[in-house]
Parts: structure tokens; sequence; C-alpha cells
């Protein structure tokens, strides 16, 4: 059977028309067009998306679940039809390389099982005028802080700047209760349970224009979204019963504590709020079990 490199490109969009389209010409400017191109949109009135998103004759447009993040990048995966698949978030746009080097690599190291997961790096523009700030993927800490040099293995990525093999997703899916924040270091670690590595590729990379659109939203889940992933990596993938109730007992006033030093009683609070949400979060997930 012939070895097959097809790649599909997800867009999850939420009311950012404009960063939308940037997103969508920098696909049609590259000297190689993608084999799917998926739009889905989590916005309430998904008519301007739509309307944007028409303008890309290569674009397939669909509406999202509605539910956050985690779900939204399953609803992409529904109906791809590639054997590799990359996620850009809406406000991410490509420069000329990507789309060539991605299908290089996907034929260089795609022919091996599993497939390795494949991330680059993203230039995140955060002050106009200022250089970009350059992210690498690193490896969690013990509280799920993505700021770990990797000495050896790397288990994290830069999802904007990534490259799935679909045969993972037979296997595993985003998690679903995930609105924002986490949800691709949580797929890292369950495709690290299931054998599955990750290759690092400094020359695939893309500009990232951080959008204000939802950010104030995003920001209040963030923590809770990390609390969660970090405690279900240690029950559930690592099965370390030790680290599961080490992390349980002190993440949470660790929280509040740097929260309150640096916004007062409004951070307390917002401690308190990610708590609960992240236990929410878990008594879910192990209501789906």
């Amino acid at each position: 059977m012939a070895f097959n490199s097809s790649l599909a490109i997800c867009i999850c969009t939420r009311h950012r028309a404009e960063d939308l389209r940037k997103a969508l010409q920098s696909i049609a400017d590259s000297p190689r067009l993608p084999d799917q191109v998926i739009v889905s949109d989590d916005g309430q009135d998904g008519r301007t998306s739509e309307s944007v998103a028409a303008e890309f004759p290569f674009a397939l447009y669909q509406r999202g679940p509605r539910i956050g993040l985690g779900a939204n990048r399953n609803a992409c995966l529904a109906v791809v039809k590639t054997a590799f698949v990359c996620f850009i978030d809406d406000d991410v746009v490509l420069p000329p390389s990507f789309l060539p080097l991605a299908y290089r690599l996907c034929e260089t190291n795609g022919r091996t099982s599993p497939q390795p997961l494949i991330s680059g790096i993203e230039f995140k523009h955060i002050t106009p005028g200022q250089p970009p700030v350059r992210i690498e993927p690193h490896n969690a800490d013990f509280w799920g802080f993505q700021r770990l040099k990797p000495a050896s293995e790397l288990k994290a990525m830069v999802i904007n700047a990534g490259i799935f093999p679909m045969e993972l997703f037979r296997k595993a899916q985003f998690d679903p209760l995930l609105r924002y924040g986490s949800e691709e270091i949580d797929m890292i670690r369950h495709a690290y349970s299931l054998g599955y590595r990750v290759l690092f590729e400094p020359e695939l990379w893309v500009d990232h224009y951080p959008s204000p659109v939802n950010r104030e939203e995003y920001a209040s889940v963030v923590d809770a979204s990390r609390m969660y992933t970090t405690a279900k990596d240690y029950l559930k993938y690592q099965r370390n019963i030790g680290r599961f109730l080490l992390f349980g007992l002190f993440a949470p006033p660790k929280l509040a504590v740097a929260l309150t030093r640096r916004y007062g009683l409004k951070g307390l609070h917002a401690a308190i709020h990610a708590t609960t949400l992240a236990l929410q979060y878990g008594a879910r997930s192990w209501q789906r079990r």
C-alpha cells in the first residue's frame, strides 16, 4: 500500500472573523495547499465567520458544538479524511515555508509505527513594534506549568505549530470538558501513555497575533484546566496515586496564595473559582467512566 502523507489544517474559531480571514489568506498564499482545510465555528452567530470562510473555496465550514475548545477540536477531527492533521488558532498566520515543510516531515517521519507527533515553534507577537516572543515546547513541572526545558524526552508541543498523525485520534480524543487551556498537553500525555513520542522541529514555525477577543473569558478557566489536567495525568496516565494526592492537597492553597498576593481578595476569589471548577471537571470526568 502506498504511503499516505495527506494533511489537513483545522481552525477552531469563535467571534474573530477578521483574524480568521488572515489565517485563511496565509493558507491561500502558501506554495502548496493542504488536502483539507476545516473551519469549525463556536461563535454564537456563525454568519460572519461563515461568510469569511466562503471567500476561500478550499475551506470547509461547519458549526461547532459551542461548549469549548476541546469539543470543537473533536468536531474538526470528525470530518478529517487525511493521514495527518494540524491545528491552528484563528489568530495564527502560516509563513510560506510551513506547509511544504510539514509535508516533508510527514514523508520523512510518518513511516514508523507508531507515527510520531511533531512540534515546531511559535513566534508570539504581543507588543506591536517589538520583537516577537519565541515559544518552544517545554515539559510540565509538578504543578502543571509548561516551563521545564526537556532534558531528554519531549512531553509537550506547541499546538499551533504541530503535526498529529490521525491514527492517534482513533485511540484518543481531546477532553470535551476543557473549554480553554491545557487541552493540548492533556492530549500529549494521553498519546505518551499510548506509546507515542514527540519530535521537535525548530524549522517548523508560525506567527501568532493573540486576539483580545474572548481573552478575558478564557483567562477565567485556564487555572482550572491546568489543575484538572495535571491531576488527571497523575491518576489516569501515570497511575501515580502519591503524586495525585500530593497535588490535590497542595495545588489549591498554592494557587490561592499566589493569586491573593498578586490581586488581593479578587485573586483569592479567582483561586476558589478555579479549584471549584477543576473539581467539577473531575467529577464529570469520573461520571463518564
